[in-house]
């Protein structure tokens, strides 16, 4: 098999020949690297979003102050900006991070809500299927369902900065509960409009949901849990498959058999220890035979050395057994982490032990 006929196997519950290993493929340095690892049978999932939006009574004006971005947004309800610090290394794709949200009181949330309910949205097909001719047979295709990853309730805490918003998004819930109210129905209205139109999507795996651990399974269950069962089977009856991004590394023991009523057929990004709570056999125990895990290797166990990340590799891929629907990848960490040669040699070190082991222990009999 090639990469995409495993990957593909594993999503669609056929007999794939190995583990894959699926890093993003934004996390993978291109060049010599890249062709030793993909010839040795890692592939890429390549992300991407084929639905763009505008919004036609929204003036945006961006200016710099030295090494920021001040980007204001003009709505007949009122101007609101952000803050961004750029040339700010590996830390994303475009070396920038948003320093300052749109909402920094309570009077920011109208201008908000008229920018959501202002959002126009539009299918580009080419988006995606471009991707897939560049991927080939080394890559998976990923497109967005929900692109701003959590239910509307968890994907307002973005507009109080995405960095270091958490604390005013928590008392804007207590100190301005209608106004908050008003935000989450607005998000609402604005991610169902994108969700009818993402059934249109020409490829089938896609982006929806996202678990942090930054609340608990309470307000998991009030607040984000009926979103995912009404729009989960939507999707699913047009014949997406859904992958939830659960990044946490908290709260899961809790929040796991509530990832299991959101119906999604693949949990990604999930972290076992020693930095995640759950082993890949506790959560297989509790999502089931038919949930591809797709799992992250935490960025600490390359730091532990390429013995023991062989080691956890080795015994992570045993403790799941042969055949089930299970993906090896890296989501939070990559170059990212790699600033200087040695952290680099540490990365590609890390990497290459990946595959080692499931050289070793990763390959299943074609029957």
């Amino acid at each position: 098999m090639n990469f995409n006929e495993r990957i593909s196997a594993v999503l669609h519950g056929g007999k794939p020949d190995r583990v894959p290993f699926a890093p993003y493929s934004n996390l993978v340095p291109r060049g010599e690297f890249d062709r030793e690892m993909r010839n040795r049978g890692m592939g890429l999932c390549v992300r991407v979003s084929s639905i763009w939006s505008e919004r036609p009574n929204v003036v945006e004006e961006r200016r710099h102050e030295g090494d920021t971005i001040v980007t204001t947004y003009r709505t007949p309800a009122g101007d609101v900006s952000t803050r961004e610090r750029i040339h700010a290394g590996r830390i994303s794709d475009n070396e920038s991070a948003e320093v300052e949200g749109l909402i920094k009181q309570e009077a920011d949330i109208e201008p908000v809500i008229f920018m959501l309910d202002d959002e126009v949205f539009h299918l580009d097909e080419g988006i995606y299927r471009g991707a897939v001719r560049d991927a080939g047979t080394d890559g998976i295709v990923r497109d967005t369902a929900l692109d701003m990853e959590a239910p509307p309730y968890g994907a307002t805490r973005v507009y109080f900065g995405s960095y270091f918003g958490l604390e005013r998004w928590v008392y804007a819930q207590h100190d301005w509960p209608d106004a908050f109210a008003r935000l989450v129905e607005a998000q609402t209205r604005r991610d169902e409009r994108r969700l009818t139109l993402a059934a249109e999507l020409p490829g089938d795996f896609v982006a929806f949901g996202w678990f942090e651990g930054l609340w608990g399974a309470e307000q998991f269950a009030r607040h984000e849990l009926p979103f995912y069962q009404k729009w989960v089977p939507y999707l699913q009856a047009r014949g997406k498959l859904c992958a939830l991004h659960c990044d946490a590394t908290r709260n899961m023991r809790a929040i796991a058999p509530l990832l299991r009523e959101t119906g999604v057929a693949v949990i990604e990004a999930y972290t076992p220890p020693p930095v995640g709570e759950l082993s890949v056999a506790e959560a297989r125990a509790i999502w089931g035979p038919d949930t591809v895990i797709w799992v992250n290797l935490p960025e600490t166990l390359f730091w532990m050395g390429a013995q023991e990340t062989h080691d956890w590799t080795v015994n992570l891929l045993k403790s799941d057994p042969p055949g089930n629907r299970l993906v090896l990848s890296f989501t939070e960490m990559g170059p990212w982490g790699a600033e200087d040669d040695e952290t680099e040699r540490i990365f590609k070190a890390g990497t290459r032990a990946v595959m080692d082991a499931i050289d070793e222990v990763g390959q299943y009999p074609i029957v």
